[in-house]
């Protein structure tokens, strides 16, 4: 349909909201594209489900393709958690969200969004580390970027693959330790698709502009070596120099991809390269671990607000953790530079 309301020959084309100068009513105008109609119902990035308009229905060429029945997204939001609260297994609603992203992707971000409380325990912890031991055997479609060792050499090349080229946030793993479940390797994977979508539905960064990657290395365990439905490299870890080179590779290849202001997010690494990955990076790109940094962020404005309340100092109390993992040792080290920084003694 032209800006005179007729109809395009050139047939189903996608539609263009165009705001119209003679009225306050909103107009639609079809251009040239190669995206069809049928596009429409197979792109989760564009599929409304029931909330296309007649008109945008009639448009597209999808007309008796969709029930008749035309709903708002408010009440596709709300027949989709009528159907997730229905599962009593968190695994059955994580994949009930994972499969609503692969079908509406805006849907998925509405729902996630506006229930995030009740929400954010099923796409992420705990409920994603029994998906990423269970990733295998669900695998339906890729989420992310798989880059293995064997790409070494030409991981600039795998990132080129990727379909988006505005990406601004990239949250990645090498799946060797997620969350207190030890070496998943590929199946990891979960991990940052989970986080990354809490980053849309909170903050708001667009999912266009957000890529998952896991690094793939191999690993150690050796029940997901000889599991049938195992999806990542069948063989031991690579470390020592042939790795860092890999790593280095990687972070080298974003910051050419998409350049130096991309943010690089490390998660799930092991502690032995966690720590020696965010020395050896912080100063050259912009990344950030999460689990050493993000929880002891959150763990020391917790004790702040406390201090607040009780009205009294860091130094006056003990601080006894449990375990010597990224997060306890990230949380320790937060504590005593703000008890430097706020009460002068000395770290």
């Amino acid at each position: 349909m032209n800006q005179n309301g007729q109809m395009d020959r050139l047939g189903a084309r996608p539609l263009i909201r165009r705001q119209s100068c003679a009225q306050e009513t909103e107009s639609f105008s079809v251009v040239p594209s190669q995206v069809t109609g049928m596009d429409y119902l197979r792109d989760p990035k564009l599929f409304k489900g029931m909330a296309f308009s007649l008109e945008e229905r009639q448009t597209l060429g999808i007309h008796g393709l969709l029930p008749p029945r035309i709903k708002t997204q408010e009440e596709m939001a709300e027949h989709s958690m009528r159907n997730l609260r229905r599962f009593d297994d968190p695994l059955n609603k994580y994949m009930f969200m994972a499969d609503l992203l692969e079908r509406n992707e805006k849907l998925f971000y509405k729902v996630l969004s506006e229930n995030t409380e009740e929400l954010m325990p099923i796409v992420y912890t705990p409920t994603v580390g029994l998906a990423c031991q269970k990733f295998g055997l669900a695998f339906k479609r890729p989420k992310g970027l798989f880059i293995t060792i064997h790409d070494a050499g030409h991981v600039y090349e795998v990132l080129k693959n990727w379909p988006e080229q505005d990406v601004r946030c990239i949250v990645v793993t090498d799946g060797e330790r997620i969350l207190g479940l030890g070496d998943l390797g590929a199946q990891g994977m979960g991990i940052p698709v989970g986080k990354l979508a809490l980053n849309t539905a909170i903050a708001g960064i667009p999912p266009s502009q957000t890529l998952p990657i896991t690094l793939d290395v191999g690993t150690n365990r050796q029940e997901l070596l000889d599991d049938v439905d195992y999806i990542g490299l069948r063989h031991k870890r690579v470390t020592g120099q042939e790795y860092d080179d890999f790593i280095d590779e990687f972070m080298q290849a974003v910051v050419r991809r998409y350049g130096q202001n991309t943010l690089i997010q490390f998660e799930d690494f092991g502690n032995h390269n966690a720590f020696r990955f965010l020395e050896k990076y912080r100063d050259k790109y912009c990344t950030f671990n999460d689990d050493i940094q993000g929880t002891a962020s959150v763990a020391v404005a917790g004790i702040l607000a406390a201090l607040k309340a009780t009205n009294t100092k860091l130094k006056d109390h003990t601080f006894l953790f449990q375990g010597a993992g990224e997060a306890a040792l990230g949380i320790a080290n937060l504590i005593a530079m703000a008890m430097e920084k706020r009460e002068g003694v000395p770290y």
